[in-house]
């Protein structure tokens, strides 16, 4: 049984393929739709395994395809889908079963081998022929319950037989059924499988010709003898049906008799007139050369179309009478003798039977092959001979006449042609699928056709079937080496005429087939190679885009590195700046949890960072302030300023680890992260500097009185002196000018205490409490 396998999946058609072989099925496989219908347009499926979904030509569709054009073979659908819609879909295409994907080895030979029983294979689940036994599901085969052990092809080969036991089979039609089209061997393989079997099937006991040879034709099993009645029964039907068939071709040879007897009878008196002037010629038995041509021409015809029409001898005569005037040179007595003679023979042989002999074998065999073939497989002969053409070119009209007689009963449309210089125009006209020629003819012989044929690119695959008178091997080289594929002798045999032609154009339908096959494989595989060739391309183009990209991937990454590199740096140089502050620097999320600690925070603070991360901030701030804090940066946060400057409209204090308090100054910012709001305060710890300015308020409070005690002494002295109440050489006078230079002296020392602040401010001197005695600054006032 031969199955083809449709599945794009290189793994699934592979794996299937294996299970089918296994099995001891013939299996092609097909990975597109299209390739799939060519397929099944060009050899004969028993089963076809189809996928659903395919490229080119989906599965659904080539199952419709199918069913269209006529063809019955079980179809069984693979599916990856097991929706009551998508199996709907495929039934309602024309498939006969389906099987989901992934499917099960177990269920899938089960089903194959149910869709073999359901009539459109084999009626019965076991074949059986006689005592012949064959298990399908088993792959068992038995003869008379003796188990025989068959090879893979002999066990494919029995079964084919047996499926179809009433069919003959070619070699050819059995290398399509059991062989793939990529490992087909020759025929001989076909005769080596056929006698490896009947070998087996003989020492199981079977006869030796239970496969038996249809000669010419092919093979089949040998009818089993049928019960008494029906077997009498049938063969009174065959007889009856053969003997119908022999009255008409017999009637039909009957009449083309009647036609051509005439032509007969004037080509038996151009050899009589030969006869005569042969004989009435007795000083040199010479003949003319025209009438020599002529009568050996007529003896040639003769010879060949009388056997044809029954007269079997009358051939013979006339072959011998050609022989005679097939000699070049003068005619001794004796033969001019057996000349005239031959020709009277000749005249009392057509005269005495006016209708074809019944007797004569040429149309009434007891073997007929061809009759076999009809019995059999009348639809195999119907597709061979159907709108089959045959060209047939021959001399005598008698011939042409006896092959349409013989030929077009069996479908075949013959063309006749008796004048060989009209060939080529014929040829042209006609187009035949077979060509029939007499070796020899007038003008242009067989032969000489046979080579112009086979050299002419359009027409030399021609199948072309040679009739010759004869068939000796020095005529048959030489049809055989100018191209000829067969040859029937003349007189012409009914059956084994149209035995050659429905061999010769069966072999020509399957050449054809196997050249559209082959030359469709190499269209496929230039389409493959072209692919092939684009896909190269595209990848070549595609690699160099991806070096490309690769490389500019690789630049892209290498400056990342460099900038995550800088970024590692400036991200270390910024917590070395960080951490060498002085002030403190503290981060807070938007839950016021601290995040950033710095070493200036821990040296204010007392903390260590540690300690604090991931707490709220509150640990850093005085209780009565925490509420205030939180709301600052509450409206800080929602403000779109981006920093602030804390406790600007009153001061802020911070707390340390010993819960010390300390005045601080301090501005804070904000970096938004979409959700997530970081906060960042700068603090400074300002208790000397407001210590520093306690001392310069309270320093410049001092200075103001002290300048005012000296200044009024000055203005008053010199107002004094000025007034000239009091003169200045009187001892009041000096008294006051004195008292002028020393508060004078006093202010002076003051200013310069003044000038000391600027020195405060940039830290050249520092202030700083000193203790001393109040007696000793007293002493000191009271001096000044």
């Amino acid at each position: 049984m031969k199955i083809l396998v449709v599945e794009d999946d290189i793994l699934v058609s592979e794996a299937l393929a294996a299970i089918l072989t296994n099995q001891n099925y013939a299996v092609e496989t097909a990975a597109d739709g299209e390739l799939a219908w060519d397929l099944i347009n060009t050899y004969d499926y028993d089963l076809v395994l189809l996928d659903v979904i395919l490229p080119k030509l989906d599965g659904i569709s080539l199952c419709r395809q199918i069913r269209t054009s006529g063809l019955q073979m079980p179809i069984l659908l693979l599916t990856g889908r097991d929706s009551s819609h998508e199996k709907a879909v495929g039934l309602n295409a024309g498939a006969d079963d389906y099987v989901v994907k992934p499917f099960d080895e177990e269920e899938l030979l089960a089903r194959i081998h149910a869709l073999f029983r359901r009539g459109i294979v084999s009626s019965q689940p076991i074949l059986e022929f006689g005592e012949l036994r064959l298990d399908p599901s088993s792959c068992e085969v038995a003869y008379n319950q003796q188990i025989l052990t068959l090879t893979p092809k002999e066990y494919a080969l029995l079964e084919l037989f047996m499926r179809n036991s009433k069919r003959v089979f070619s070699c050819s039609m059995i290398l399509e059924h059991l062989w793939s089209y990529e490992e087909t061997p020759g025929e001989d393989a076909v005769r080596t499988h056929i006698k490896g079997l009947r070998h087996k099937l003989k020492a199981a006991g079977a006869a030796s010709d239970l496969i038996d040879t249809v000669y010419g034709i092919g093979y089949r099993l040998k009818p089993v003898n049928c019960e008494p009645e029906k077997a009498k029964q049938k063969k009174s039907k065959n007889l009856a049906a053969n003997s119908s068939s022999e009255q008409k071709s017999l009637s039909a040879v009957a009449g083309i008799w009647q036609k051509f007897k005439g032509r007969v009878e004037e080509q038996v008196n151009v050899l009589a007139r030969a006869a005569e002037a042969v004989n009435d010629n007795t000083l040199d038995n010479t003949l003319d050369t025209e009438l020599r041509a002529l009568a050996k021409q007529e003896a040639h015809t003769l010879a060949g179309s009388l056997g044809t029409f029954g007269f079997a001898y009358g051939s013979k005569i006339a072959r011998e009478i050609e022989n005679l005037l097939l000699i070049d040179k003068k005619f001794a007595s004796s033969d001019a003798k057996k000349l005239k003679i031959l020709v009277q023979q000749l005249q009392q042989e057509i005269a005495t039977d006016s209708q074809p002999s019944q007797e004569s074998g040429d149309l009434s065999k007891d073997i007929n092959p061809v009759t076999l073939i009809v019995d059999s497989q009348p639809e195999i002969i119907k597709e061979i001979t159907q709108e089959a053409n045959i060209l047939a070119v021959d001399d005598d009209p008698k011939i042409l006449a006896i092959l349409q007689t013989l030929l077009v009963p069996w479908g075949l449309k013959v063309h006749t042609l008796d004048n060989p210089n009209r060939f080529w125009e014929t040829l042209e006209a006609t187009k035949p699928d077979l060509l029939i020629l007499d070796v020899e003819m007038p003008e242009i012989s067989g032969i000489e056709l046979c080579q112009v044929v086979r050299h002419d690119p359009d027409w030399n695959d021609l199948p072309i079937l040679f009739l010759t008178v004869h068939n000796d091997a020095t005529t048959l080289n030489q049809v055989f080496s100018t191209g000829a594929d067969d040859f029937v002798s003349k007189p012409l045999v009914g059956p084994e005429l149209v035995t050659r032609i429905i061999n010769r154009l069966e072999r020509n339908k399957l050449r054809r087939r196997m050249v559209k096959t082959h030359h469709r494989i190499n269209q496929t595989l230039e389409t493959l190679q072209r692919t092939n060739q684009d896909l190269e391309l595209r990848v070549a183009k595609r690699t160099a885009e991806l070096v490309q990209a690769n490389q500019n991937l690789q630049l892209e990454l290498e400056e990342r590195l460099r900038s995550q590199e800088a970024l590692r740096n400036s991200q270390a140089l910024f917590a070395g700046i960080i951490n060498i502050a002085d002030d403190a620097i503290i981060s807070i999320d938007s839950k016021q949890k601290i995040t950033l600690f710095n070493s200036g925070a821990e040296k204010i603070f007392g903390y260590c960072a540690s300690s604090v991360l991931g707490k709220s901030l509150d640990l850093l701030i005085p209780k009565r302030y925490i509420q205030a804090h939180k709301k600052h940066v509450d409206e800080f946060g929602k403000s779109p300023g981006q920093a602030r400057k804390m406790g600007e409209r009153q001061e802020i204090y911070a707390r340390r680890k010993d819960g010390s308090e300390f005045p601080a100054e301090a501005s804070i910012s904000k970096l938004n992260q979409g959700e997530e709001i970081i906060y960042t305060v700068y603090l400074q710890d300002i208790s000397d500097r407001k210590q520093i300015e306690r001392m310069k308020d309270e320093f410049v409070s001092v200075v103001s009185h002290e300048l005012r005690t000296p200044l009024t002494s000055i203005h008053g002295s010199l107002g004094m002196l000025a007034s000239g109440l009091i003169k200045p050489e009187s001892e009041q006078g000096k008294r006051l000018l004195q008292i002028a230079t020393d508060s004078t002296e006093r202010l002076v020392r003051l200013i310069n205490d003044i000038l000391d602040i600027e020195r405060i401010k940039s830290g050249k001197v520092r202030m700083e409490k000193q203790s001393c005695n109040v007696a000793d600054l007293i002493d000191k006032a009271v001096n000044v």
